[in-house]
This record gives C-alpha cells, sequence and structure tokens, in this order.
C-alpha cells in the first residue's frame, strides 16, 4: 500500500494555531468600545427594524385563499344588490 506510516497527513500549523484559538474565544473575548457597537446593532437595532418592518407590513398581505362567494378584490365595494320590494 502506499503512503503507508503512522500520519497520513501533515498538519499545517496555522490549522492547529486558528483552531486553538477559535476553540478559547470566550477567554479572549473583551467587551471594546467596537464589539459595544456590534452588539448593539446586531441584538438591538437589528430586532428593532425587523419588528418594524413586520408591523408596517402587517396587512398589506392576505394569504387565505379565495372561495366562490368572495369578491376578487381586496378591498371591495359594498354590495349594490337589487332588493325586491
Amino acid at each position: 500500500m502506499a503512503g503507508g506510516g503512522h500520519h497520513p497527513f501533515r498538519s499545517d500549523p496555522a490549522v492547529e494555531r486558528w483552531s486553538t484559538m477559535h476553540a478559547t474565544m470566550y477567554q479572549r473575548f473583551r467587551m471594546t468600545p467596537k464589539a459595544t457597537r456590534q452588539v448593539l446593532a446586531l441584538g438591538v437595532a437589528l430586532p428593532a427594524v425587523l419588528y418594524g418592518l413586520s408591523v408596517y407590513g402587517d396587512d398589506k398581505f392576505e394569504f387565505r385563499a379565495r372561495t366562490r362567494e368572495d369578491n376578487l378584490s381586496r378591498y371591495s365595494a359594498p354590495s349594490q344588490e337589487k332588493s325586491e320590494e
């Protein structure tokens, strides 16, 4: 068999260093001004914008299918049926 040996691949020191840094990221985290802006932007502003968009577009679309008795226009005028007198 070709290759043989106990180590079938060579480990890259840069990949190993990145893996170690990534695994211990929570130990080195500090709340700097940049991190504070990111937390506020992603944790407060983004949900607020998404909530605002959802409230704005709440009644814009109707996903219920029309039935045979429904008028096809969204806001239809009251029907002008002739009453029998």
